[in-house]
């Protein structure tokens, strides 16, 4: 009997944590693309991209752990603002590009199911993290956003398939 207050305890903490205390984006599932390949990202099929892009950069390490630590709750805020139901269980992997745009530096997130793609894994060099996924329509599951490493904000989420 006492395990069950101790999991019913647990229970009532972790549905009581703020956003904020959930688990962190695993970073083995992002990869940054150089500055030679990040305008591959910019070729999305069902979605709209950054632009007009002036030049490129390469985000650091702790840029895109900023990022990332702030990515599940934008993510679901902008998921509810259009009346689709969050979830912060989701995963998803993530592919980064750094971009100049109206002489700002951004980072522009490519984030796609890892399902289409789970195979790849296991290999030393997954194709994902030096080739832009692309999928037409996909809905929710495929997204890109914008993320401004000055002001810790995300702007333009952009949702496949959604109109």
């Amino acid at each position: 009997m006492r395990g069950v207050h101790w999991l019913a305890w647990l229970a009532v903490g972790f549905l009581a944590m703020p956003a904020s205390a959930l688990p962190p984006l695993d970073p083995k599932d992002g990869a940054v693309f150089p500055e030679a390949k990040a305008r591959d990202l910019l070729h999305q099929c069902s979605r709209g991209v950054p632009g007009p892009v002036e030049g490129t950069w390469t985000p650091s390490a702790a840029q895109i752990a900023q990022l990332e630590a702030r990515l599940p709750e934008a993510l679901d805020n902008a998921l509810a603002k259009r009346g689709e139901h969050p979830s912060r269980s989701r995963e998803f992997w993530r592919q980064y590009g750094g971009f100049i745009v109206g002489g700002h530096k951004i980072i522009y997130v490519n984030a796609f199911p890892p399902l289409i793609i789970e195979h790849e894994k296991s290999r030393p060099q997954p194709e994902w993290r030096v080739q832009v996924e692309g999928v037409c329509d996909g809905g929710p599951d495929f997204f890109g956003v914008e993320f401004d490493p000055a002001t810790n904000k995300f702007s333009h989420f952009a949702f496949n398939g959604l109109g």
